[in-house]
């Protein structure tokens, strides 16, 4: 008789595993707010070497602020940009975001594209980045992407973001 109960149980937990679950892909908000936040972690692959980061952006219109910190908070980097110019820690930068990223980290990722990709769950942001949406959350009651994956096309980057949360400001 145990050996039955057994058998029957292991008949219903395998008849579990075939359920079909399809997954729920949540509709965007259409328009994205003037002013938002997001956090959360990246992880970089580039040319063999893996990066992991995590990120705070608090953006107005197309001003924004990006803090990086690395593994365990050891260590932050603050970068501001605006129509005056980008600082980095304070001091003023003579290059763009990219630029500056390329030289100081190797890679560099299109940060004024994060709002499409987040509040219009946009693909598709423009020719050199393919955007893939792998799963979704909800918070405060809006869907926003939870993981995000983008390859380059032409360097061999891939940038995984893992998005913790996401907030309209007022």
């Amino acid at each position: 008789m145990k050996w039955m109960v057994i058998l029957l149980f292991g008949w219903f937990l395998q008849g579990c595993t075939t359920l079909e679950s399809k997954p729920i892909k949540p509709s965007p908000s259409l328009a994205i707010p003037a002013q938002w936040q997001a956090q959360g972690r990246a992880g970089v692959s580039m040319d063999n070497r893996n990066q992991n980061i995590g990120f705070v952006i608090k953006a107005k219109n197309q001003d924004y602020t990006l803090t990086l910190s690395a593994p365990l908070g050891l260590g932050q980097t603050s970068v501001k940009s605006n129509t005056q110019g980008l600082w980095v820690d304070g001091k003023t930068i003579e290059s763009n975001l990219k630029q500056w990223m390329i030289s100081e980290f190797g890679w560099h990722f299109p940060i004024q594209k994060l709002a499409p990709i987040l509040f219009q769950h946009k693909q598709s942001i423009d020719h050199e980045w393919q955007v893939s949406i792998t799963s979704y959350q909800q918070i405060n009651g809006v869907s926003y992407p939870r993981i995000v994956r983008l390859n380059h096309l032409i360097k061999a980057i891939k940038i995984k973001l893992l998005i913790g949360e996401v907030n309209e400001l007022k």
